[in-house]
């Protein structure tokens, strides 16, 4: 319990500083609403913002997620003439090439797009600080995946936010959470073959709805299901996703 407790701490600290009113990007998974369940602890007047496609699972289940918390969420619905839309303003921001990344951030794009809020809190840099992706369960390269974070996503982010009219904030990447994991042991991120074990274990402790707390959750570009819906544009075509979203 130890180390829950100081990360609870840390994490509570971090949560302090965001505004009385704050936006949160939310999915319904452990990072996002963990940073929400505490914000409101803190009584903050939080605001959940999702999006996705008609039918995705992030349509689904987000709404699920905030009503444990007994909290709504506006969900954004998108559509192919959106995704088209987005594609192109994120390469025209930001110069970034590379298809997957301009998938992941789409979410990001929309949800800072129509939100009412200018502050918005993202629940960036979890999954390296806390060993969230598979691949951390045979190699950790989560030193040099969170300095990528630090030094290159987040300055992307940023910009897409900016010219959207908003500021992004990153509970996450607080010094003093980063502080905390970077003296966490490995075995308690990664274990029992459940990944962010400590902080769920910590989620779990502070009363977070155990659904949540437990629910593997897919990447943002999967769970929204713009992924697939590109594909579907691309198919049409009769391009690969990645040569559709370089051409568009």
């Amino acid at each position: 319990m130890e180390w829950e407790s100081e990360l609870e701490a840390s994490l509570t600290k971090s949560v302090r500083e965001l505004p009385n009113e704050v936006g949160i990007l939310f999915s319904g998974g452990l990072d996002s609403s963990l940073i929400a369940y505490l914000s409101k602890k803190e009584g903050k007047e939080v605001r959940l913002y999702a999006c996705g496609s008609d039918g995705s699972h992030d349509s689904i289940w987000a709404p699920i997620a905030a009503k444990s918390m007994d909290m709504q969420v506006n969900f954004l619905s998108e559509h192919e003439n959106d995704i088209l839309e987005g594609i192109r303003s994120i390469k025209q921001i930001t110069g970034e090439t590379s298809a997957l990344s301009i998938l992941i951030e789409l979410p990001l794009y929309f949800t800072t797009k129509s939100s009412t809020d200018h502050k918005l809190a993202t629940g960036q840099g979890a999954d390296e600080l806390f060993l969230g992706y598979k691949k951390y369960e045979t190699k950790d390269t989560s030193k040099e995946d969170l300095d990528r974070v630090v030094n290159y996503v987040v300055p992307m982010e940023r910009k897409i936010a900016s010219y959207n009219g908003k500021e992004l904030l990153y509970p996450y990447l607080h010094e003093s959470v980063v502080d905390t994991a970077s003296r966490i042991p490995y075995d308690l991120k990664v274990q029992n073959g459940s990944r962010k074990y400590i902080l769920r274990s910590t989620a779990s402790l502070i009363k977070l709805d155990k659904e949540i707390v437990w629910k593997q959750k897919k990447a943002a570009q999967y769970s929204s299901g713009f992924k697939d819906m590109v594909a579907r544009m691309a198919k049409r075509k009769g391009k690969n996703v990645h040569d559709f979203i370089n051409e568009l």
